[in-house]
This record gives structure tokens, sequence and C-alpha cells, in this order.
């Protein structure tokens, strides 16, 4: 698989990033010469290393916080409130996205290793054309991302398309028209050059710069520098996605974040950041499980184990979250919540004031949605925690990021692939940009497919069917509203949700409704994060040249 090449291109890591850390200043590693890249062997190799960034946001807790915290779904657990909550704390020096460490510095470096293999390609004689043409698709695809990740959490920003190769102070913010110009740029030359199916497992597709660009043009179209053909566009080859690619629906929503050995490689899937088992493939691991894992071990007949996670219990799901389903039809909420846990460590336990023996495998604890009776305790031979009950460590638990295959129960280097895009939200797009274009009949069309494809399947094909029914909305039911709901149910906590809710304007007006720690500091300027304040001060006229965002 393509990612069991990671420790290959991570040595060659010098030859594609000369400014290592900073966007403006040199750190130059004495590991490659530079020429290596200009031969064939150096720019596979190079592109390779660009894939390795997507580490830096999916999977990380820098990522989960920008997405994940501060929105309708999920809500502070046990972690710093910072982000959720919009302390005073987020600010231009915080570690999460500060010029050190934080996710403008990876980005960036990102972008430069695709700057240099861009600009490498040329160089390279005697390699097949047609193969120059689908790697150098691939940078591009990777380096739109990058930007694409960029202008939405910072706004305007330095656009550099060359390769940094040394000290610089100098650096102006990029008007957000021309940043997207660029991103559009560079995905229409990969859609043109990608092919259908990767040759490797983890390599971008034509699929997945067609759902990019699609994401792009509709989010686009939220700004200042929209243009009137974006939703039409993104409805355009978000359809030639669902209706011309590989990619297929799976039978079974809970089958897309199996928890299993290469689970998570399904047709559904058309593009994720690629973690592994292999020890040798080096580079960072995916940190997801730890994130949304709750503290179960401190319930009687429960001890850590490698099934249920190790607990860091950060996002805590919110009231409006856990009620969005119809859990009598979708299976959407089983399939994305954990409420069920089996005894680990057999024993005698008190219970509801009653002693009770438990054996492996019984019941230990359910996690239930709504309130209950004593005489409801009383009758189970196990803890019964209702949302009352609820604390900052412990509540019903996003399972789609459990990693089983961790080293030990003890072990944070989670090897489960993130999945970045996936079909399920391509209909989502494709239904958001026909709405937006004024086609809601359209829209129903998608919707309704993912929502049947939700439906819990039943004893006899009969059963199946009705619950199929009763999944179904009708166009009157289609607003932008409803399908944020939508996307909240089919996507929960897959890194992207504080942008859907930028991206649509909703941010202030649903954490206000939904998320109660944030509603009182979250302002308008939330909309974008600071700069960080290390790279403002790096530039040559500072504030004047590289202004703050407004509120920071």
């Amino acid at each position: 698989m393509f990612k069991k090449n990671l420790f290959i291109f991570l040595i060659s890591l010098y030859a594609i990033s000369i400014s290592c850390n900073h966007l403006l200043e040199e750190d130059v590693k004495t590991q490659i010469s530079n020429a290596y890249l200009n031969t064939e062997s150096g720019f596979e190799d190079g592109v390779r290393a660009c894939y390795s960034y997507l580490r830096t946001w999916y999977g990380t807790q820098s990522g989960g916080w920008l997405t994940v915290f501060g929105t309708d779904e999920y809500t502070n657990g046990g972690a710093d409130p910072t982000f959720n909550n919009y302390t005073a704390n987020l600010n231009s020096s915080n570690g999460v996205i500060n010029y050190d460490n934080g996710v403008w510095a990876s980005l960036y470096t990102g972008i430069n290793a695709c700057n240099a293999v861009i600009a490498a390609a040329p160089n390279i004689s005697g390699m097949d054309t047609i193969l120059k043409n689908t790697r150098l698709a691939e940078a591009r695809f990777l380096r739109a991302h990058y930007y694409f990740l960029l202008v939405q959490t910072f706004g305007p920003l330095q656009l550099t398309l060359e390769p940094t190769t040394g000290a610089s102070s100098v650096a102006t913010r990029t008007p957000v028209a021309d940043i997207y110009n660029t991103i559009v740029s560079d995905l229409q030359f990969a859609i043109e050059n990608l092919p259908q199916t990767a040759t490797d497992w983890g390599r971008a597709t034509k699929a997945a710069a067609e759902h990019s660009l699609a994401k792009v043009y509709i989010t686009r179209a939220g700004t200042s520098a929209k243009e009137s053909t974006d939703y039409a566009n993104a409805a355009a080859l978000a359809e030639d996605v669902i209706k011309n690619s590989n990619a297929k629906l799976l039978t079974k929503f809970t089958d897309i974040f199996a928890n299993v050995l290469g689970g998570e490689e399904n047709s559904e899937v058309i593009f994720s950041c690629q973690y592994s088992t292999n020890a040798l493939a080096g580079g960072s691991s995916n940190a997801a499980h730890l994130d949304f894992c709750s503290n179960y071990a401190v319930e009687p007949g429960m001890v850590r184990d490698l099934a249920n996670g190790r607990p860091y219990s950060h996002f805590k799901p919110t009231e409006y979250m856990l009620g969005l389903y119809n859990k009598t039809y979708d299976s959407r909420f089983n399939g994305t919540f954990k409420t069920v846990w089996y005894c680990n460590k057999p024993g005698t336990y008190t219970i509801s004031g009653k002693q009770v023996n438990m054996k492996k495998g019984d019941t230990a604890f359910i996690i239930t949605d709504h309130e209950v009776t004593q005489s409801e305790r009383n009758a189970a031979n196990y803890s019964i925690i209702a949302p009352s009950q609820f604390t900052t460590t412990l509540w019903p638990m996003n399972q789609k990021f459990l990693d089983s295959l961790r080293t030990g129960v003890n072990s944070a280097a989670g090897t489960k692939d993130i999945i970045v895009y996936r079909l399920g939200e391509t209909y989502l797009l494709a239904a958001e940009a026909q709405l937006m274009n004024g086609h809601a009949d359209s829209a129903l069309v998608y919707i309704n497919t993912l929502r049947e494809r939700a439906a819990i399947q039943g004893a006899t094909a009969a059963e199946t069917e009705t619950n199929k029914n009763a999944m179904d909305i009708n166009v009157g039911d289609i607003t932008l509203d409803f399908i944020l709901d939508e996307r909240a149910r089919e996507l929960s906590g897959e890194y992207m949700r504080w942008f859907d809710l930028v991206r649509t304007g909703k941010l202030l007006e649903r954490v206000k409704k939904y998320n109660a720690a944030a509603a009182t500091l979250i302002q308008s300027y939330h909309v974008l994060r600071p700069i960080p304040q290390q790279q403002i001060d790096a530039v040559e006229g500072n504030n004047t040249a590289f202004p703050q965002n407004d509120g920071y």
C-alpha cells in the first residue's frame, strides 16, 4: 500500500522543504542534495513527501480542535476550553496555530514541498509524460488542499507558488479571490491529469479533485470572492463523481469506519490521510481515537482495553447532536455513537444498591438519551447513565475513530487512516449546491438516496423498504438548516463542521443555540482564526504589511 512508502519519502524531506519550519526564515537541513529532486526517483519521492503534510491536520489534536470544537455538534469534555469556548486564549500566540509548531507553519511547509516538486517537474527527463503529469497533478491537488485549509481558517494570506530557498522578510496578505483562483486552477489541472483509479491506495484521483473543487466552489460562493457560476459548477462536479467515478456508497453506514485492518479502505472512500501499522513508515500517528473517547473505565465491570480505546475525553457531543436522529429508522446514531459497553473485568459489583455478579461479555453499562426511573435501574443488572449523569469525561462516544490495532492499551499511536473525502459527503455537496442554485427538487434526490442508505435494515426486505420510506423527506423539508442537520447526522466528527458553519454563515447562530459553553464568548470575528504573531513580526513593516485579523 502507498502508506508503507512513507519512510522512503520522509528521508528526502530536505530536498522538497528547504525552509522546514518557517515560511520566511531559512532552516537548511544537510541530509540530501536538492539535485536529487531533479531525478525521476527523487521526483517520485518528492511527490510522496507532499502527502505527509496531511498528517499535520487530519488525526491531530490541532486539526480536531480547529474543526470539531466550538460548533453545534461537539462541546468541551475534559480538554482545554480555549477553542470550544472562544476564550481570550484563542489568540495569535496560541500553540495550536502558532508559527513554530502549529498548523500555519505545518501547512506552509507542505505548500513549500509541493512548490518544490512542481518547480522540479520541467527538469525531469526520460520520465513517461503521462506519469509525470499525473505526479504533477498530485502535487497541485495537495497544494490546493493545503491552501484551502489555510484560507478557510485565516482568510487573506501569503500566496507563494515558488519554493522558498532563502530567508526573506517580505510578505503580504493576498486577497481571498486570488487565493481561490489559484486553488481552482490547481484543481482543474488535477482533474484533467489524474486517473480514475490510483495505482496505490491513498494517491489522489480525478474523483478526489472533482470532490475537492466542488467543495471549493460551494465555499467560495459564500465569500466576497464568489462568482455567479459557483453553485452550478459545484453541482456539476459533485454529480460527475456520483455518476461516473469508481466510488460507490456502501450498503451499510456502519461499514464505513470498520475497526479492523484495512477497514477504512472501501468503495465509499474518495481520498484519505494515510497512516500505517508499519513501524518503518515513520511520521506522526493518528490521535483522533484519543480525543473522541470517553472514560468508560470508571464504571463497574470495566477496565481500559484496546477495543474500547484510550480516553482523552475531549469531544463531548452536544444535546443537539444526540437528538438529531430518528433512532427508530436511522442507523447512523448507533453507527456513530457507542452507548453500550460489555464487561471486560469480571467480578461482583454493587449496582443500584444490589450485588451483581458480572461475567465477561455481560452488559456492564449503557448510556441512554433519556432519563430513567429508579425502578428501571433496579430491574437492570448493569449501570444506566442518563443525560443528567453525563460528566466532562463520560458520554455517548463517537466510535468512528476507534483503533484496536494499537500496540497496547496505553498507546496513543493510532494507525487507521482518516477519511478526508467520501461519497456520502459528495451527495450532500450536490444537494447543497442544487438547493443554493434554486433546484430543491434535484437536491431532494441526493438527500433521499443518502437517507435511504442509512435506514435500519429490517428482518425482511419488506421491513427494510418500510424503513427506507420512513427516512424519505419531501422537497418542502429541504432548507440550508436541514442540510446542515443532515451533514451532522452523516459526517459527525469528520474534521469539517466548523468550516461547514462558517461557509453557510451559520456559525454564530447555531453555536449560540446549541453549544451553551461557547455561546457567551463567541463573536462575529471568530469566523477567522488569528494570524500567528510571530508571522506578523517576521515581516518587514509588521502590522502594516501583514495586518492581524479583526478582533485579535
